[in-house]
């Protein structure tokens, strides 16, 4: 079952993300709660993988118990790390870069583009940094 969702992890967020905005769209006053659910199921998702990383290395005997609790503690907190920086940081951004468009539909493209450029760069920079901090043996 692991290997399935790690294998097509993208795919199923990506249809579940696009469900959810469908009933947003569809049911605006479901709109935050459809949000927190697919924030939460992400960072499971997140979670999931990242555990299932650290048990393979420690069931080889590569590394101890207490690192491989240490570096899933470590890597799970840099993706809710992440997680906040991007949704603090990609909202003023993308409020500030579609200020001047005046078309709902286009100052929305504008803005979901913005928002998951900033997303990606944020997510960039935690990765590179908490690389330092969690190192699995290959």
């Amino acid at each position: 079952m692991t290997a399935f969702i790690k294998k097509h992890s993208t795919p199923i967020l990506f249809c579940i993300l696009l469900t959810l905005l469908v009933l947003a769209w569809r049911f605006p006053w479901a709109g935050l709660r459809l949000g927190i659910i697919f924030l939460l199921f992400s960072l499971v998702t997140g979670s999931l993988a990242v555990v299932e990383k650290h048990r393979q290395a420690y069931r080889q005997g590569k590394i101890r118990r207490g690192v491989f609790i240490r570096n899933a503690v470590l890597e799970i907190t840099g993706i809710l790390l992440a997680m906040t920086l991007a949704g603090l940081l990609s909202r003023p951004l993308a409020a500030s870069a579609t200020l001047g468009i005046g078309n709902g539909v286009i100052r929305a493209i504008a803005g979901i583009v913005v928002g998951l450029l900033a997303g990606i760069g944020i997510g960039f920079v935690v990765k590179r940094t908490w690389g330092r901090l969690v190192k699995v043996p290959r």
